[in-house]
């Protein structure tokens, strides 16, 4: 590129990885699981896959429990992964370290669905995986 910024990474397709982030959280919906890495009640870190394109996804879900009236906030965090970090995650030895999966894609663009207690839930871009608090 003459403006010598690097390269934008292409990752999935317009059925699984659309321009707008509600649409592309409205994709979620057709990925299927491909590995399960953690799976706890309030902290679930998955690889999902599109049907259409075969494009890998980290996704990342967290809560905390509010004892109180049960409105618990609740995060996820969806991001393109490629298949050689697709493998490598899967490769990690049990339990998976937080900050392995943290540094999967530093400054890549992610979606976010954040639902913080009393608050609508609200969904946008970002960038890298951040694991917030969880039970």
């Amino acid at each position: 590129m003459s403006n010598g910024d690097p390269p934008t990474e292409k990752f999935g397709c317009e059925s699984c990885w659309p321009a707008a982030a509600e649409a592309a959280w409205q994709a979620r919906r057709t990925l299927f699981r491909a590995f399960e890495l953690i799976d706890e009640s309030h902290f679930h870190v998955l690889i999902l896959a599109c049907p259409s394109c075969g494009q890998r996804f980290l996704s990342i879900f967290t809560e905390t429990i509010d004892w109180d009236d049960g409105d618990d906030s609740q995060y996820w965090t969806l991001m393109p992964v490629t298949e050689a970090e697709a493998v490598e995650l899967r490769r990690q030895p049990e339990p998976l370290d937080e900050s392995q999966i943290e540094a999967v894609g530093a400054g890549r663009r992610c979606l976010r669905r954040a639902h913080p207690k009393g608050e609508k839930p609200g969904i946008s871009w970002g960038n890298s995986i951040f694991i917030g608090m969880h039970d």
